[in-house]
Parts: C-alpha cells; structure tokens; sequence
C-alpha cells in the first residue's frame, strides 16, 4: 500500500473548502481548519488532516464556497 502524500494549502483563510478523493473522484465539503481527520463517505481514504493551522489535503482543491 503506497503512503499518501499530503499538501498544505496555503493563502486559503477561513473558508469552506471542495477536496475531490483520488481514490474514488468523490467531492467533498471540508472546512480549511479542520480539527480532525477527514475520511471519504464513500471509500474511507483519508482526504484532509489537520495541521494546527490550515488544512493539509491528499486529494485535489477543487475550490471554495
């Protein structure tokens, strides 16, 4: 199994954020300071975990709201 490589977002704020699943292509709605793990509802990958400061995403940012 091939470990995930997380990415940092930068110059985002405080903003509800879209993160697309490379494992399934599902598009979820996350906020850019998560507090906890976030999982996709429909494989269970691991899309975004928390920093202490803005969000790190393994997915794709397919933008805001």
């Amino acid at each position: 199994m091939a470990e995930q490589k997380f990415v940092k977002l930068k110059s985002i704020g405080n903003k509800f954020i879209k993160i697309k699943c490379k494992d399934c292509g599902n598009e979820q709605i996350t906020y850019s300071k998560v507090s906890s793990t976030v999982v996709c509802n429909i494989c269970g990958a691991t899309i975004a975990k928390p920093t202490g400061g803005t969000v790190a995403v393994s997915g794709e940012y397919t933008g805001e709201l």
